[in-house]
């Protein structure tokens, strides 16, 4: 019975297209951030850490961006410019040496934050609806019918854990 009202809520909170997301590929590359996928094709975007040989943070491009072409043999390139400038790219801010402020360029409202351990390894933190999380993968949820530069987005959901190491997330409806 717990398992039926669970399966209920998901429905009709408008959660369900969580559930989309099965056998979509998961990329694994080396100082993975965090990726993107949607809901037209399995190609997924990438979210690198741009670390020197010490492992300092490159304060000019501190993220690399690239795309894995899960829809061709899972190739790995670099994105367009097109992508770079209006879908895909990042806007940086430094905070510090090791931390900055970043946001998506297609959508510069939602503040993430790019930070590091003790130990040099980075990852990228967000608040969204009453949830702070460190970010593991985006889905966005792209309307029906609009494609190339006209592509308009319903939602994107945010996947990652909390503070305490606990799986969350949450969705971010775009009007």
């Amino acid at each position: 019975m717990r398992n039926y009202l669970l399966l209920l809520f998901y429905f009709s909170s408008g959660f369900s297209p969580l559930l989309a997301q099965e056998g979509y590929p998961k990329p694994n590359v080396k100082d993975l951030l965090f990726y993107i996928q949607h809901n037209r094709g399995k190609n997924t975007y990438l979210y690198q850490a741009n670390v020197d040989k010490q492992g300092k943070i490159d304060s000019n491009e501190p993220i690399k961006i690239s795309r894995q072409m899960f829809d061709n043999n899972g190739e790995i390139k670099s994105i367009t410019a097109i992508q770079r400038k209006f879908a895909y790219g990042i806007d940086s801010t430094p905070q510090s040496d090791k931390s900055y402020e970043l946001s998506l360029v297609s959508y510069p409202q939602q503040r993430l934050y790019l930070r590091s351990t003790t130990d040099d390894n980075y990852f990228v933190e967000t608040t969204l609806n009453g949830i702070k999380m460190k970010i593991n993968r985006l889905f966005i949820f792209q309307k029906e019918g609009t494609s190339g530069l006209n592509t308009k987005v319903d939602y994107i959901l945010f996947y990652g854990t909390d503070q305490k190491g606990k799986h969350v997330h949450s969705k971010l409806v775009i009007d």
